[in-house]
């Protein structure tokens, strides 16, 4: 009885899997068992799904975090290699400017210099050039800008060169009217505006608002012909033979990054 107890449940079990599997007779059981079965199996698993949806959430998200760092970084790459390409092709305008410049430029003559700063107060108008002895750069050159003379060369070091402006309240600079030649000397203005007058030019001479003065060779290093300025005021003062004549320079310091040196001897 004993014996009956023990294989009876063994011997049934071996009946209806060797039942089932040469007649298919519990298929419609096993789906209902299956059916039945399924809600505890997805409750049992629930765990390990939610484990491994939170980790995969957990990754995308990091990609996703890694990818736009990645993203960030190559537009910000992009946008300082814009700003460079734009930075040349402001400098190539710049340039391209300066050496079609109205006055002529003889090749070999000049040597190519950037602005490092630019110092003006009421009574000292001077910048300084990345260029200096080592570049042949001498006292007494003169500076040249797109637009017309800006000054002579006053001091050299061996890697920078100052130059003292037209506008300088010490410059003095030979010019004569395009116009019709009248002839005077130019001189700084102290102000902490740009300006520079014309001297030695005699009352009741011809010389109007708007009329341009160029560089005189006459007693001067400065080589003929460069724009100095436009004539913005003209006065006939009480007691003075001279007018009073004042001019805005043709080349202003605003804006501007490249000149020229003259390095001939005049």
């Amino acid at each position: 009885m004993q014996f009956l107890k023990l294989f009876a449940p063994i011997l049934i079990a071996i009946f209806l899997i060797f039942s089932d599997y040469k007649f298919s007779y519990l298929d419609n059981f096993k789906q209902l068992i299956t059916k039945l079965t399924s809600p505890v199996y997805l409750l049992v698993n629930l765990p390990s799904q939610l484990y491994l949806w939170v980790n995969e959430q957990g990754a995308d998200r990091q990609f996703l975090l890694n990818q736009n760092k990645r993203l960030n970084a190559e537009l910000i790459r992009l946008k300082v290699k814009l700003q460079r390409h734009n930075a040349l092709l402001s400098d190539n305008q710049k340039l391209s400017k300066l050496l079609k410049s109205r006055y002529q430029i003889d090749k070999g003559v000049f040597v190519l210099a950037r602005v490092s700063t630019i110092n003006q107060s009421r009574l000292k108008k001077q910048i300084v050039i990345n260029k200096g002895g080592r570049d042949d750069i001498k006292v007494g050159q003169i500076a040249l800008g797109a637009d017309g003379v800006l000054g002579q060369v006053s001091q050299v070091t061996p890697f920078y060169a100052t130059i003292l402006l037209i506008t300088d309240p010490t410059q003095h600079i030979p010019v004569k009217n395009q116009r019709n030649g009248i002839r005077g000397v130019g001189k700084g203005i102290a102000s902490n505006q740009d300006k520079l007058m014309v001297r030695f030019i005699e009352s009741g001479l011809d010389i109007k608002v708007g009329d341009v003065f160029l560089t005189s060779a006459i007693v001067s290093k400065f080589p003929a012909g460069y724009p100095v300025g436009r004539v913005t005021r003209v006065e006939n003062r009480a007691n003075d033979p001279f007018l009073y004549v004042e001019l805005a320079p043709a080349q202003t310091t605003q804006q501007l990054e490249f000149i020229l040196i003259n390095t001939r001897d005049n």
